[in-house]
């Protein structure tokens, strides 16, 4: 494990161009983004998405983004920033040994680089604030600015497993949420693969209105759903069912269908469960 050029190695290398996204080898298909930075949260999210990279052949890429100002009385961002991709990439490695990791710096305000690195990439993964975690400046904005901007799924992992991702495979199923719209077909392929992959069964909870609740339901049966839970208050039943899930499927927010970008912040601060975020298409 060697530093050169501000670039942590190993296996393979990353380079970062002026536009901030990660180059090198062509993105192929399922390949792990995770954001990096100093909150132990974000090691449940190295761990989860090297669990991932073991299980599928994925490559994983660590990325922790510097804004381009600093505080005088912060230490220097690009040392600090190597010193958290050691850890991430300790933390990986030890995860899946086998699995091709980089790791790179990016310049720029983590929430607009991590979005730009979402439209070359399959999935971006970032780690959970805990409750007793400092405030800081970043964490909470980068995650609102790619429900919004990302163009690939987004994963929020809890931070309360830390360490455990990687352990016994969880027999806990997928939820899919559905609200009766055009994106509830992405979002019934993504959970539904995940669910196939895992080997656990799939549940969607629903909560369409009632003109569209139907076809939601039909929807879930054909996408092989074992179990629907279908309400009025959608947030309250995934954060009961989430308890119980190993994985949330959930499409971004939509104030057309009743789901604003405040409810879906405050589901995920209540996370119970790794959340992934389907973007609109």
């Amino acid at each position: 494990m060697d530093v050169a050029g501000g670039v942590l190695d190993h296996r393979a290398t990353a380079v970062v161009p002026d536009d901030g996204v990660v180059a090198g080898a062509r993105y192929r298909p399922e390949r792990f983004v995770v954001g990096v930075d100093g909150s132990l949260g974000v090691l449940a999210a190295v761990s989860w998405a090297a669990g991932e990279a073991a299980a599928t052949g994925a490559t994983l890429h660590l990325v922790h983004a510097t804004p381009g100002t600093l505080p005088a009385d912060e230490p220097d961002g690009g040392a600090r920033g190597r010193a958290w991709l050691r850890r991430a990439l300790r933390a990986a490695a030890a995860v899946a040994p086998d699995a091709a990791i980089t790791v790179a710096q990016l310049e720029g305000p983590p929430g607009r680089a991590l979005a730009a690195v979402s439209r070359s990439t399959d999935r971006v993964v970032l780690g959970g604030r805990r409750r007793r975690d400092v405030d800081d400046r970043h964490g909470d904005a980068t995650v609102a600015r790619l429900l919004t901007d990302a163009r690939c799924p987004v994963i929020v992992v809890p931070p309360s497993r830390t360490g455990s991702w990687a352990s016994t495979p969880s027999p806990r199923p997928v939820l899919a949420a559905l609200r009766g719209t055009v994106d509830d077909r992405r979002t019934l392929e993504l959970a539904g693969e995940a669910a196939r992959r895992r080997r656990v069964a799939l549940v969607a909870a629903i909560g369409a209105p009632p003109a569209r609740r139907h076809a939601a339901i039909a929807h879930a049966q054909r996408a092989g759903a074992r179990r629907l839970e279908v309400g009025d208050d959608l947030l309250a039943g995934l954060r009961h069912l989430g308890q119980r899930s190993q994985l949330l499927v959930v499409g971004a927010p939509d104030p057309d269908a009743g789901w604003s970008d405040e409810e879906l912040a405050a589901l995920l601060r209540h996370r119970t469960c790794a959340a992934m975020v389907v973007p609109a298409r």
